[in-house]
């Protein structure tokens, strides 16, 4: 970069990996991509870096760390979700940025960023809810949930309508009041392009790939060395992530794969107390009952909360990853099982179509639709040389679309246009 230095001030709805023991937070297994884009960012000459971090911290700390300036703000107290506009203004003042680089749209610390900033505003589209709305009940119908052998069901169901009324549904207008304020929005697909134009048709849209987590750049899939007829879905905590239809794929096909398993990756239901919420009236339950009713128990394994370490590992031991959810805009968990070259079958859903190309780089499936799922589990399973041909396109797809240097490249020609005030 020439000419005057860009400052850019991100905002992360978490404390980033990187910085977390020295604030004195447990680290979480998420946003580590954060922390190798920002890291990556912090070595850019004529870029000065910040990131501001909602926290559970007592006090406004500021960290200075290899390049980068770490703000972490309290939670406000009424809302763990927002933070006092103090420590907003505190943050605006001080780092005095070229331009706010918010990640993500839904809480309301990010609206009090944007709502207090009146330079540059640049949004960093994840998921976006309103986009998410429809299939918030992962297409399980009233009917799935008025089962004579399980009365329970009817209580986990009225649990996840009220939390669809109480908890989602309000954060529908807190996210359409945060998009509309960017004056630029950053996306990776087709289909967050046109959720961007329904939501600010004008703001100007640029388009940029995301870095992933180190691990996934450094191991490869092979046939030889992963489980047969081992399937791995990265994420069954919700009805949205459809992974009950995964588990009626594997009912469809384990008479002809008697040693198949589903590795789901997430905290075991059946661990959980009793007494505990999730345990009585969450989806975990529909999950639990399900799973007991076709015989599965000994098929299904839960990996509990994996790092970015073992989840490649896990991964990369699979004979195939499976993305079963109702919507996606951009999964990490697709683009880092392509990464490694692991067989995927995605559903056709979102923004999942912009990065594979069905029959080439994965093989597809109609989202909700079990037999399609067990159709193409069973092509993998039974063709060795299709999921060799699978493998190799989509590692080199996704070695081009998530090449670390170019995607900072990409990133910083953004950050000039937006600081040019150029059409993009």
């Amino acid at each position: 970069m020439t000419g005057k230095p860009i400052s850019v001030l991100w905002t992360s709805n978490i404390v980033l990996p990187a910085v977390a023991s020295r604030l004195g937070v447990p680290e979480t297994p998420f946003g580590g991509w954060l922390s190798v884009t920002t890291s990556r960012l912090a070595q850019v000459e004529g870029l000065r870096l910040g990131v501001a971090m909602r926290a559970p911290v007592k006090n406004l700390q500021h960290v200075h760390q290899d390049g980068i300036d770490y703000f972490a703000i309290p939670q406000s107290k009424g809302d763990s979700y927002d933070i006092r506009q103090a420590d907003c203004d505190r943050v605006l003042s001080d780092f005095a940025p070229d331009i706010l680089h918010v990640e993500g749209t839904e809480m309301a610390y990010t609206r009090r960023f944007l709502s207090s900033w009146s330079g540059r505003r640049l949004i960093s589209l994840q998921g976006v809810i309103n986009g998410y709305k429809p299939y918030q009940f992962g297409h399980l119908s009233a009917g799935d949930f008025l089962n004579i052998r399980h009365p329970q069901h009817v209580i986990v169901g009225l649990a996840l309508l009220a939390n669809n009324l109480l908890k989602f549904l309000p954060r529908l207008r807190g996210e359409r009041e945060t998009i509309a304020m960017a004056d630029h929005i950053l996306g990776r697909t087709i289909w967050d392009r046109a959720q961007a134009n329904w939501l600010n048709p004008k703001a100007q849209y640029h388009h940029c790939p995301r870095i992933l987590r180190d691990p996934f750049y450094e191991k490869r899939w092979s046939r030889d060395e992963c489980e047969p007829f081992s399937i791995f879905v990265g994420n069954g905590a919700s009805a949205l992530k459809g992974v009950h239809f995964a588990v009626r794929a594997l009912a469809q096909i384990r008479h002809k794969f008697p040693d198949a398993k589903l590795y789901i990756a997430g905290r075991n239901p059946w661990s959980l107390s009793r007494l505990s919420a999730q345990r009585l009236v969450g989806y975990s339950v529909y999950l639990m009952d399900l799973i007991s009713d076709l015989g599965l128990r000994d098929h299904v394994i839960f990996t509990g909360q994996l790092d970015a370490e073992n989840m490649a590992e896990r991964m990369r031991r699979s004979h195939v990853v499976v993305l079963s959810s109702l919507i996606e805009n951009s999964p990490n968990t697709l683009a880092e099982a392509m990464l490694m070259g692991v067989p995927a079958v995605p559903s056709y859903v979102g923004g999942v179509p912009s990065m594979a190309q069905d029959g080439k780089e994965a093989l597809f499936y109609r989202a909700g639709d079990p037999a399609m799922l067990a159709w193409q589990l069973q092509r993998i399973f039974e063709d060795d040389s299709l999921a060799e041909n699978l493998s190799q396109a989509a590692h080199l797809r996704a070695s081009t679309t998530h090449n670390p240097e170019l995607i900072i490249q990409t990133l910083v020609a953004v950050y000039q246009t937006v600081v040019a005030g150029q059409a993009g």
